[in-house]
């Protein structure tokens, strides 16, 4: 792509090598972007995404040791020159962990958001204005007095974008800005970031979704290990096929598309899209007019909120309420059957009530009144570590679950604790490693590795356990696509087994390629339950009203195109074959 003349981020021949590491994170990298632009950055765990964000805020090789070449230039600052505390004023960073950004230096979460402009000396009136256009920006006005550690993952992942927005940098560089974030708040996060384009700021930002990164980017930066492999307008960049030959993969709506090209639904002439909007221009310029495309009025009765299964029931919750000492009710009476062999996903908003729930499933939560039965015991009446035999859990953050000085004595140490021979401990851990495809790293430091090959391991840890139940709070956070085709495979295999898989996540189009059942939550109760292949108009609005639907079923709804019809049959079954790795139709287990 031209380089601007006016560029504002100026990286030439730019190279840097960790301390620890054996090959470089960045090497010869010539980048250039002009103010107000937005440059999305995507590309595998460990091709150096994170590296390039820190290096665009200063923190390389100020920061983070290792060997640094070429020059680097952020706002006419030289990042090798200045110091990470003078470039403040001109670049803030998001990075990909909001737990570790919180100051821990102040009580509530506005005042967090002023620590910053504290700081940096502002007048105490602009620094309040300033805190308020914040909250409001990013939704939390009434979380204002709320602490900062009282609050959801995603709602820290807010607190900390607003409180870097607050510092109004000139370029704004974030590294996996939707990781914890609900839909309708990656939505808003997307049209703030336009506005503040259009306003002059300058943003970078580093993304896995690349559905996300299609719809929000002017321009896409492509690396892999190191080195910048493409560059130029999302729409082209997106779509080349180098993505896919490198395991990086191609937003929904060009795999959908291709799929319909193949099958003669889609215009021979016209570009793949990379939006929804553009995916369902095409499919309804083929359809013809026996499919029906115009929307027809649904009739369609209620959803049910319980609904009947076949399997047996390994969890079952029973009218639980739950309330925080805070005073906080975060369950409202949740009655719930889980049955073993179930792939179930969890939806809501930030705050619903869905990681308190999970923390009920095993013990680590006792309800406030109702009950909860493990394998038919009750969680009051026996243990944790009891429960853990049944239910093993993977939390959202993951740095309290790994400790180990190896990834395979990290997947040793619960079938240990749990009485298990060496030789049937070995044998656990051997099959977590292969079906996270983590065996090549058995002998590696846990923290040597990238962040989204640490989440594996912490999942791996549980998945050792083979316990019936495997419960997930966001795993696909940070996961590049090959990581989530791995995700993918083991809810498979676990149905297979007989177990079953239970997902938070707001990570709407792996519910809908792995799992079978949907649960949504809103305000501490069920609102929803059923199955993506029962389905009806009223429950489908639901999902779309408190979270936002699968970017496949989000297609059909604006084609309303009939159940048995060709095109339909593509957004329903074939597009829970498809994934952004395989252009191609896979067996769904």
């Amino acid at each position: 792509m031209n380089q601007p003349s006016n560029s504002i981020i100026d990286l030439r021949d730019v190279s840097f090598t960790y301390s620890i590491g054996t090959r470089p994170a960045l090497s010869h990298i010539n980048l250039a972007i002009a103010p107000g632009q937005i440059c999305g950055v995507v590309g595998r765990a460990g091709a150096g995404k994170s590296t390039l964000c820190a290096l665009c805020a200063g923190f390389i090789p100020n920061f983070y040791e290792g060997t640094f070449s070429g020059a680097a230039t952020i706002d006419g600052q030289d990042v090798v020159q200045r110091a990470v505390a003078e470039l403040v004023r001109h670049v803030g960073l998001v990075g990909s962990n909001a737990f570790s950004q919180i100051s821990g230096a102040r009580f509530t979460v506005s005042e967090e958001i002023g620590f910053g402009l504290e700081n940096i000396g502002l007048p105490r009136e602009e620094i309040i204005e300033r805190i308020e256009w914040a909250l409001g920006a990013l939704h939390m006005s009434e979380l204002r007095d709320r602490s900062p550690y009282a609050l959801s993952g995603g709602q820290q992942q807010r607190l900390v974008l607003a409180a870097t927005l607050a510092m109004r940098p000139p370029v704004l560089v974030l590294d996996e800005p939707t990781a914890q974030l609900d839909p309708p708040t990656i939505e808003s996060l997307a049209e703030l970031l336009r506005d503040l384009s259009r306003q002059g700021t300058t943003i970078l930002f580093a993304e896995h979704r690349l559905e996300w990164a299609a719809t929000l980017a002017e321009r896409i930066v492509v690396l892999d290990t190191g080195e910048l492999i493409a560059d130029g307008p999302a729409a082209e960049v997106l779509t080349e096929p180098i993505l896919l030959e490198r395991q990086i993969g191609w937003p929904r709506p060009a795999i959908l598309a291709n799929a319909a090209r193949d099958a003669g639904l889609w215009p021979g002439t016209r570009p793949l899209p990379i939006a929804v909007d553009g995916l369902v221009a095409g499919l309804r310029e083929t359809g013809s007019a026996s499919e029906r495309l115009a929307p027809t009025p649904s009739t369609a009765a209620a959803p049910s909120v319980t609904p009947a299964t076949s399997q047996a029931p390994i969890i079952e919750i029973s009218n639980v309420r739950f309330s925080y000492p805070s005073g906080v009710e975060a369950l409202k009476g949740i009655s719930l059957t889980i049955g073993k062999g179930e792939r179930i996903a969890l939806l809501g908003r930030n705050g619903a009530g869905k990681s308190t729930l999970l923390r009920h499933l095993n013990g680590l939560l006792l309800p406030s009144a109702g009950q909860v039965l493990v394998a038919g015991t009750d969680t009051r009446k026996t243990t944790v570590a009891r429960c853990a035999r049944h239910v093993g859990i993977v939390f959202q953050d993951i740095r309290n679950q790994l400790f180990a000085r190896t990834v395979r004595d990290e997947l040793r140490f619960g079938p240990r604790n749990l009485g298990y021979s060496t030789a049937e401990t070995e044998q656990k851990v051997d099959r977590a490693l292969d079906a996270l495809g983590l065996t090549d790293f058995a002998n590696i430091h846990p923290y040597d590795l990238p962040p989204a090959l640490r989440r594996l391991v912490a999942i791996a840890a549980v998945a050792a356990l083979e316990s019936t139940v495997l419960i997930l709070d966001e795993p696909t956070a940070g996961l590049d696509n090959p990581s989530i085709e791995r995700l993918n495979n083991l809810a498979a295999n676990l149905a297979a087994q007989n177990r079953t898989m239970v997902v938070v996540s707001h990570d709407l189009d792996f519910c809908f390629e792995a799992l079978d059942r949907v649960i949504v939550m809103k305000d501490g109760q069920v609102i929803l339950d059923s199955n993506w292949d029962r389905l009806d108009h009223n429950a489908r609005t639901i999902i779309a009203d408190t979270v936002e639907l699968p970017l496949a079923l989000a297609a059909d709804e604006a084609l309303a195109a009939p159940e048995q019809s060709a095109i339909g049959q593509l957004l329903t079954h074939t597009a829970q074959t498809l994934t952004p790795l395989h252009a191609q139709p896979t067996t769904r287990a």
